[in-house]
């Protein structure tokens, strides 16, 4: 019996696709994760920039506040919390807005993101008098996470301040906030782009696997 032997070529044929192509699609594959992984973040310039694993620059940390909530109980934005927040605010000039706004938070984005903490601000309306229906009953029925919380002028104007937030030419009101565990604003959301407020749960679930496989990366940003 005569043995067969494999001939140079096909041997490099072989090869090149029992171990390169393998390799280099999972390359591809992992360039690929990386870079649609990750949402820009805001730095210390009010600018949203590229995320940075290894020796990041300073980035902008939303300052702590409490608020009243129409429940009288009080919610708080806390440095130590380490949850994901999403930051709405309704000012007093577009209240027709209001209740629009609510029904799309929980139908459209707390349904699809139930690991978020959501704090809605309304401006100058402590005992809901603006409102035609109170809403506390839905939102209770959405999420234990959400919160309805009501400002004065200066707190509703500080808060904005500190959300970097400025008036939506288009909507006539302000973009919806998401914030990180770190506390970095990771993006601002306008409600009458129809691709951008779908894509908000898609973002929550990004913002979320990105504390799984990169505990010390998180660690050295903190830092």
């Amino acid at each position: 019996m005569v043995d067969k032997k494999i001939s140079s070529p096909k041997k490099k044929l072989l090869y090149l696709g029992l171990f390169i192509l393998p390799f280099l699609i999972a390359m591809g594959l992992i360039y690929i994760s990386v870079n649609l992984g990750t949402l820009p973040i805001m730095n210390n310039n009010g600018e949203f920039v590229k995320l940075k694993y290894k020796n990041p620059p300073e980035y902008y940390t939303i300052p702590e506040f409490s608020l009243p909530t129409f429940n009288d109980d009080t919610v708080h934005f806390r440095h130590k919390d380490s949850v994901l927040y999403m930051i709405t605010m309704f000012h007093k000039e577009n209240v027709k807005e209001w209740e629009k706004h609510v029904m799309y938070i929980g139908g459209k984005i707390i349904k699809r993101a139930n690991n978020i903490k959501v704090i809605s601000i309304f401006e100058n309306d402590r005992k809901m008098s603006i409102w035609k229906e109170s809403p506390i009953e839905y939102v209770k029925s959405v999420s234990k996470k959400w919160y309805l919380a009501h400002a004065s002028e200066n707190e509703f104007e500080t808060i904005k301040n500190n959300l970097k937030l400025k008036l939506n030419d288009s909507t006539q009101m302000y973009d919806y906030v998401l914030v990180d565990k770190d506390e970095h604003i990771r993006a601002h959301c306008s409600i009458n782009d129809a691709k951008v407020a779908r894509d908000i749960p898609k973002m929550f679930k990004l913002l979320n696997n990105q504390y799984v496989p990169r505990k010390l990366d998180i660690k050295q940003i903190k830092k």
